[in-house]
């Protein structure tokens, strides 16, 4: 995706962005409101009341015509949703659950952060697919990543015997983007905490807490990673590499950690964290 300026545009739910998209569709006429609701499945008010915060940002006029700005806005839009869905499959998310990944990528994340993401696959040297370093290195990821920083998705799964994936507990105790600096100063995979919650299996009680301790496996040796300012850096030399069959890059590494929530501690746990380019 091309750099764009999101600044001071609105932050529409998908289905505002398709109200929007089915206006542009049928151009104005009589009960065009009625139309787009009947279309999108809605009642008159919901469609009505977004117009009037349009109206109110520039982006159409009395009429329910667009400006210029409005014209730009959709635009953006667009290419969001369209950047965001095929960034999902290229990472191996299953199609059916991709417009919903979607949906919460698109009303919860800040776009800039959505736009640098899905720029990631750009990063990636055209050479990837001629090298001949073995792809579980660091010195791959050397071959196949330009330098700088890049957000990437992560997700953490339970290591088990039967095969099956599943997300692990500890998938809740962090941010969903993560960051990957590679650069002359160092390598690495950075994460940010976020507080989790559980219920007590004694009273049903909310517990909220936050990740204790984090060690990842590096070399058959387990280290312990610091925690400072809700910050986690992996080295990138601690994680293995792979192309999918779709010529992007999978990185991952294994970790175990601990949780401190309300007076309990959840038990160690170990679980593999994975990331795409």
């Amino acid at each position: 995706m091309e750099k764009e300026n999101t600044e001071g545009l609105l932050h529409p739910s998908m289905l505002q962005i398709r109200y929007l998209s089915e206006l542009a569709k049928i151009g104005k006429k009589r009960g065009s409101v009625a139309l787009i609701a009947d279309t999108c499945g809605v009642s008159h008010g919901p469609v009505s009341r977004f117009f009037k915060e349009c109206i109110g940002a520039g982006y159409l006029n009395e009429g329910y015509e667009f400006t210029e700005k409005g014209t730009r806005a959709l635009k953006t839009y667009q290419r969001i949703l369209k950047e965001v869905g095929a960034y999902l499959e290229r990472i191996g998310i299953p199609a059916p659950e991709i417009p919903e990944k979607t949906r919460q990528l698109i009303e919860n994340v800040d776009y800039s952060l959505l736009m640098t993401m899905t720029r990631n696959s750009s990063q990636v040297k055209e050479s990837r697919n001629q090298t001949n370093a073995d792809e579980g290195s660091l010195y791959y990821l050397d071959h196949v990543l330009e330098k700088g920083c890049f957000e990437v998705g992560i997700a953490i799964y339970q290591m088990n015997t039967e095969g099956t994936t599943k997300l692990s507990m500890a998938n809740n105790g962090f941010e969903h983007l993560a960051r990957i600096r590679n650069n002359t100063r160092g390598n690495w995979l950075e994460l940010t905490t976020r507080e989790m919650h559980a219920y007590s299996r004694i009273d049903g009680a909310d517990m909220r807490g936050r990740l204790s301790s984090l060690k990842y496996v590096d070399k058959g040796q387990l280290y312990e990673a610091t925690i400072r300012d809700g910050k986690v850096r992996i080295p990138l030399s601690a994680c293995r590499f792979m192309k999918t069959r779709q010529g992007n890059v999978k990185g991952m590494v294994s970790i175990t950690v601990t949780c401190s929530v309300g007076k309990a501690h959840m038990p160690e746990s170990t679980a593999l964290l994975m990331f795409w380019l």
